[in-house]
């Protein structure tokens, strides 16, 4: 297990940060919450794009996956390099990044709007990248992923509740300067965001080194889950307008949606000892792929919102757990960085993946594939799962 502690020169520096402190987690979760303030709200943005802005579906879902892709950008290249810069500067760029973003979105449209969206893009996956991190570093942090989750998805299920009559009163470019007012606000938190860390590699009974080749596919297993979590994440707004659903029923049922999601994250953290972490995870993806098959074809109310209550729940419940058995496959204390980078690209490459299936004729393909790359994510990570408990039963 890798656990991050600042480094020792932060430590002891004038006014360094006590990143225990009351003031250091509170800006840790607000810098979480700002750098999903578009994401954790996408199903609704996409909607908005097409009923607001007269876009078709795919054109949408492909603008979605262009900010998507800024996160994912940044946040790989911080998973690599992240060791080697101050994170107050980090957090300084992304924050400015995301107001410039976000005030151009309210000010621009066409190529300038998609490029703004493009550029909010990499802020937020920097702040994203950091204020994760920041977290891991404080001496609770159970609880301070906990209170994470919680702030974050309460503002998700509200503001997704009430989208479609914010974007009635004030529209998009109410919406984005929103979005940088609030990042510009969050700059009061970098004298709280520790400068750096080091990784200290601690005791883990189960940490057994695979070889290269099967750290791969455990890699290419978590690419998989969060393709298929970007794709679902992406369209479920049009899919249930496409069945027939009013826009606010779909926006009550993804409220739901957010609330179930939280109990998910909470079970998550406070079963995490209980539970079997391989039984967990084949629960986890298996059902939410079945979760993801009620809402083919035409799902009424009923479905729709038990197929995305389910999905939302899963996701959340599940993927502490697969992030904490990649990391029982290295003993260097990599996976952790590594794994996450794949879970961004997985989620900036999903929605450009279901913006090529969109075809004006329903969701059954993207569903489909969405599906299928749960399937897949389960038997990639079952090889490296069965390898590492033969490991473990050796020794």
């Amino acid at each position: 297990m890798v656990h991050a502690n600042v480094a020792g020169h932060e430590a002891a520096a004038p006014g360094a940060t006590d990143v225990n402190g009351w003031k250091a987690v509170t800006s840790a979760i607000v810098l979480g919450t700002i750098g999903v303030l578009s994401f954790i709200i996408q199903p609704g943005i996409v909607q908005g794009f097409v009923t607001e802005l007269g876009m078709s579906e795919a054109s949408a879902v492909d603008l979605a996956g262009v900010e998507m892709l800024g996160v994912a950008l940044a946040t790989i290249a911080l998973a690599l390099f992240g060791g080697r810069v101050d994170w107050r500067h980090v957090v300084a760029a992304g924050l400015l990044a995301a107001v410039i973003g976000n005030a151009g979105s309210a000010l621009t449209d066409g190529g300038a709007f998609a490029v703004s969206r493009f550029v909010a893009g990499l802020g937020e996956g920097a702040i994203i990248s950091i204020s994760f991190t920041f977290v891991g570093v404080t001496r609770r942090t159970e609880r301070n992923v906990a209170l994470y989750l919680v702030l974050l998805l309460t503002y998700g299920a509200f503001t997704l509740w009430q989208l479609p009559a914010i974007l009635d009163a004030v529209g998009f470019p109410g919406l984005f300067a929103a979005f940088a007012v609030a990042s510009a606000l969050a700059v009061i938190t970098i004298p709280q965001v520790p400068r750096s860390f080091v990784e200290d590699i601690m005791e883990n009974p189960e940490v057994r080194q695979l070889s290269r080749s099967l750290l791969g596919v455990a890699l290419a297993g978590v690419l998989a889950y969060n393709l298929a979590q970007g794709i679902a994440w992406a369209v479920l707004f049009l899919v249930g307008v496409g069945a027939g659903l009013g826009e606010q029923q779909v926006a009550d049922s993804l409220f739901l949606s957010q609330v179930v999601a939280i109990a998910g994250a909470l079970a998550s953290v406070f079963l995490a000892s209980k539970l079997n972490r391989n039984a967990a995870i084949a629960f986890g993806i298996l059902v939410g792929a079945a979760s993801i098959a009620l809402l083919l074809g035409k799902p009424s109310l009923m479905l729709f919102t038990l197929g995305v209550c389910g999905f939302n729940f899963l996701w959340n419940f599940v993927l502490p757990f697969i992030l904490g058995r990649i990391c029982d496959f290295d003993t260097s204390g990599r996976m952790m960085s590594l794994a996450i980078a794949m879970q961004m690209t997985g989620l900036g490459g999903g929605p450009l993946i279901a913006g090529r299936l969109i075809d004006g004729t329903g969701y059954g393909a993207v569903l489909g594939l969405c599906i299928a790359l749960f399937i897949a994510s389960f038997a990639l990570l079952q090889i490296p799962i069965r390898q590492h408990r033969t490991l473990l039963a050796a020794t």
